[in-house]
């Protein structure tokens, strides 16, 4: 578990602060920020109208 939030802390380094992350990493943490904002959006019943 400790090994697996350190490669997760280390992918959202990469991709956040120097910016020379792969696609793998860059899939990991987009998708760590889509699903609590996608919960969030079901959760209110409806998405923002622009």
């Amino acid at each position: 578990m400790k090994a697996k939030l350190q490669s997760l802390k280390t992918d959202l380094y990469n991709v956040f602060v120097v910016g020379n992350a792969d696609d793998r990493q860059l899939a990991k943490a987009y998708l760590l920020l889509a699903i609590p904002l996608f919960a969030i959006f079901f959760g209110l019943g409806s998405f923002p109208k622009f």
